[in-house]
């Protein structure tokens, strides 16, 4: 049949093999299933070619395994050190996460309000998007200092531009004959901020979203690679500094699991935000 797959049941006491129960699958759900075994055994023989593989000692040791990897993680764990070093991190990364999302999101809607302003704007937004940001780290440490302050105005201000573009390219997404109806009625201009361009420029904010949490992290690690005492950047510097491969590689694990995992959170949260409008 197509598009299932059909299973049998036991047939029940007085029933004939051809009276037994037949159950349709779907035949989706077999191929996530099978999608995700395939998946863990991938992982699992990278891993352990990577354990087991045949090399000299002196690759080895800047290879390191999975299983020296783990053992660091172990250790940092109960020890609290790696908390610390998280911590840190994430501080710094939701904190400038927020407030360029927040700015850019609250810009780019305010454009959407005054496109004139957005015209005699725009080569100066180009301009300044266009400007790899980590140049401005020495500039931000100058002014803000070594703290957090700095690393966080790093971050606000990489995913500032990314919210601002996404924000803007959604309201000029905005079908503009449903703008003028509303304003013709007398909609005023919150209502249709609310009614209109906000449920329209959503799937745009939240892709921005989306993307600005591996640019929020790159932004977080170059930061702390440049100027800082704690944190995953640090933690990285530091054993690269030393020699440490094994070191340097678990706080990259620790850097992707955090990455992914804040990813599928927000691809989550948009997902039922657009079910929640349909």
């Amino acid at each position: 049949m197509s598009g299932e797959v059909m299973t049998r049941t036991a047939a029940l006491p007085g029933q004939t093999e051809a009276e037994e129960d037949v159950t349709p699958e779907p035949q989706g759900t077999m191929s996530m299933r099978y999608m995700v075994i395939a998946r863990i055994m991938l992982v699992a023989a990278m891993f352990g070619a990577w354990e087991f593989a045949p090399v000299s000692r002196g690759i080895k040791f800047w290879l390191s395994s999975p299983s020296a990897i783990l053992s660091t993680l172990w250790g940092w764990m109960v020890d609290g050190s790696l908390w610390a070093h998280l911590g840190a991190t994430l501080s710094v990364m939701v904190t400038g996460y927020v407030l360029g999302c927040a700015v850019g999101i609250s810009l780019g809607l305010l454009f959407g309000f005054l496109p004139r302003v957005y015209r005699v704007l725009v080569p100066f937004i180009a301009a300044f998007y266009a400007l790899p940001k980590i140049a401005l780290a020495p500039l931000f440490i100058i002014l803000l200092g070594i703290g957090m302050s700095s690393k966080v105005a790093l971050v606000a201000i990489t995913v500032f531009f990314l919210l601002l573009n996404s924000t803007i390219d959604g309201v000029r997404d905005v079908d503009r004959d449903l703008v003028q109806s509303l304003r013709l009625m007398g909609a005023t201009r919150i209502e249709v901020l609310r009614k209109v361009l906000l449920p329209s420029a959503l799937p745009w904010i939240f892709t921005g979203a989306r993307i600005s949490v591996r640019y929020a992290f790159t932004a977080t690690l170059l930061a702390e690679l440049i100027a800082a005492n704690r944190g995953l950047g640090f933690l990285i510097e530091f054993n690269s500094g030393n020699f440490n491969a094994t070191g340097s590689y678990a706080a990259i694990v620790v850097l992707v699991a955090f990455s992914v995992t804040l990813t599928e959170i927000l691809t989550r949260v948009q997902a039922m935000t657009a079910m929640h409008r349909n």
